[in-house]
């Protein structure tokens, strides 16, 4: 439930007492759906306590404009760089074939009812591409939405990567595999700077993930260097970032049209007509758009 691309540029001058009070929250409340609106709640209350009024709060968001990166670099972001032995040993419980079923049942339920018309074509995007070792990459594993609907479509010339700034999410990834049976794992790694070789991967892949992320432009550009020419990048997003944060930005008394400038400034997801003029510019020609109400499944291909 941690936004931390969100969090990092608010609190990116001190990034301790955001970090302590996310860290209560998750004590507090955990990772149950029922739970959400509380944590949530508690959060915009922290917001509102810590930046007094809109000066403030635009402020902040101005200086991490000039001056942000990313805190894993600082070494103060404890799920890159911090795992303690308890944490460690959780992420290894998370690979049973119990938490498969768990995140595969969470998945399954998605894919019957708010996502039912997106990941099936999704998932088509990415297995459909015959050839020996097809290579799938997400970025960004999350709860496992996107991944189960890859593994469930895998065959078995095919081998899945996830990538999450969280241990914990990673692991998800390896739980659907082992629970599918599936050639599929995850690691822990910034998308900033992704630990692998050039031109390695049939499928960069993403679902919702860039709705979450910072350095939109950079994140693009190490997405397209890890696709082999010719390869396919699939994205699912929000057609508007608006949709997900307007409330906090409605309490600083900051309208969309404001609001998007600001994030577009700071390098975050904005909507479709940002990302893929960033897309294009990374070196990927569109191949196919679908919208849907909210949000979008768009496909490009790497120029060769």
């Amino acid at each position: 439930m941690v936004n931390n691309e969100w969090d990092d540029i608010l609190y990116w001058e001190n990034y301790k007492p955001c970090y302590e009070m996310l860290q209560e929250l998750e004590r507090k409340y955990g990772d149950d759906p029922a739970n959400w609106e509380s944590w949530h709640r508690e959060h915009y209350d922290f917001y509102k306590q810590t930046i007094p009024n809109k000066e403030e709060f635009i402020r902040r968001f101005e200086h991490y404009e000039l001056h942000g990166k990313p805190h894993w670099i600082e070494g103060h972001h404890r799920t890159m760089n911090e795992l303690t032995r308890e944490e460690l040993l959780d992420s290894f419980r998370n690979v049973t074939k119990g938490n498969g079923i768990f995140h595969v049942e969470i998945s399954e339920k998605a894919r019957q009812g708010w996502a039912a018309q997106h990941l099936s074509p999704y998932a088509e995007k990415i297995c459909s591409q015959a050839g020996k070792e097809h290579k799938i990459m997400e970025m960004t594993v999350g709860a496992g939405v996107g991944t189960n609907a890859i593994v469930r479509s895998m065959t078995e010339d095919m081998f899945y990567m996830g990538v999450d700034i969280d241990f914990t999410c990673a692991k998800n990834a390896d739980a659907i595999g082992r629970y599918y049976g599936k050639n599929a794992i995850g690691i822990c790694a910034s998308l900033w700077n992704l630990p692998f070789s050039d031109n390695l991967f049939d499928v960069v892949c993403s679902h919702f993930g860039f709705d979450e992320c910072r350095e939109i432009p950079t994140i693009l550009k190490e997405a397209v260097r890890v696709l082999k020419p010719g390869g396919k990048f699939v994205s699912v997003s929000r057609h508007n970032i608006w949709l997900r944060r307007h409330e906090i930005f409605e309490s600083y008394d900051i309208g969309e049209k404001e609001a998007l400038e600001l994030m577009r400034k700071a390098r975050l997801y904005t909507d479709f007509e940002q990302f893929d003029a960033l897309a294009g510019e990374a070196g990927l020609v569109k191949v196919d758009y679908i919208p849907f109400v909210n949000w979008y499944l768009v496909e490009y291909r790497k120029e060769k």
